[in-house]
């Protein structure tokens, strides 16, 4: 029973992160007046003002799957995404892998800075700088732009034993970790029970069960505050317009009937 739940939990993040379960928006989302919208604007611009190469930039949506996405992180629960910063041909981009309607191909892509994090349809974004020297810092570049050139596949099963695929923190994880040559080790987080429960009987109602053998790895993960909450990465800058939609209820394991 342990290794379905696990399996469940991860399903259940496949879910949230692609964008494809059901009531994937509990309800339609009001549009800002333009006042409001052109003043988040500034705030975004003047945060884009303070990117340097190399950076991690994060954010979270104002849908209610970015609210779930961001619980997943055990520590600080403010970002759904993630993403490295990188200069191409002058003009800084951010590097992500994502799945879901906006990256229906689900390889990884990069955005300008304006559409990562976009007040349209963010509300918290975040700027964070690891001590990378220049070496470090050039070696980094050539893994993510590699893993872009070879339209890296998002990772569906959130597996971190594999290279072929990778989810946006196990991307970024891994590729700081090898331009440094393992001098910057980012931390994984286990996966509770509090996990496993929290999300048991939403992962239930998705009617579909990975391989039990694809569950029993599952024993730790990269989650978003993983990235910045280690001594070798410091804030640079953040705001926080307010809070996502949240779940209409999160069933729970108490709920569920065999």
């Amino acid at each position: 029973m342990k290794n379905i739940i696990s399996i469940l939990l991860i399903l259940f993040i496949v879910i949230s992160c692609s964008d494809k379960g059901k009531n994937a928006q509990a309800k339609r989302i009001v549009p800002l007046p333009d006042s409001v919208l052109n003043a988040r604007w500034k705030v975004i611009k003047a945060l884009e003002d303070s990117i340097h190469e190399g950076d991690l930039v994060v954010r979270c949506g104002n849908d209610f799957t970015s609210e779930s996405l961001r619980d997943f992180s055990q520590k600080e629960k403010l970002y759904s995404h993630s993403g490295i910063a990188l200069l191409y041909n002058g003009e800084m981009l951010i590097y992500s892998n994502m799945a879901g309607d906006l990256n229906p191909d689900e390889v990884m892509r990069r955005d300008n800075v304006d559409s990562f994090l976009t007040p349209l349809t963010n509300v918290v974004a975040g700027i964070y700088r690891y001590d990378l020297s220049t070496d470090e810092l050039n070696k980094l570049k050539s893994i993510v732009e590699a893993h872009y050139t070879n339209k890296l596949q998002f990772d569906m099963n959130f597996d971190p034993s594999t290279d072929d695929k990778m989810y946006c923190a196990e991307m970024i994880a891994k590729s700081v970790e090898q331009a440094t040559g393992n001098r910057i080790i980012i931390p994984k987080s286990p996966i509770t029970k509090e996990l496993r429960d929290k999300y048991l009987k939403m992962a239930l109602d998705k009617g579909v069960v990975p391989s039990v053998k694809s569950g029993e790895a599952r024993k730790e993960y990269w989650s978003i505050d993983n990235l910045y909450l280690n001594p070798h990465c410091i804030e640079i800058k953040k705001v926080i317009f307010g809070e996502p939609q949240k779940p209409i209820k999160f069933p729970t394991p108490e709920n569920y009937q065999h």
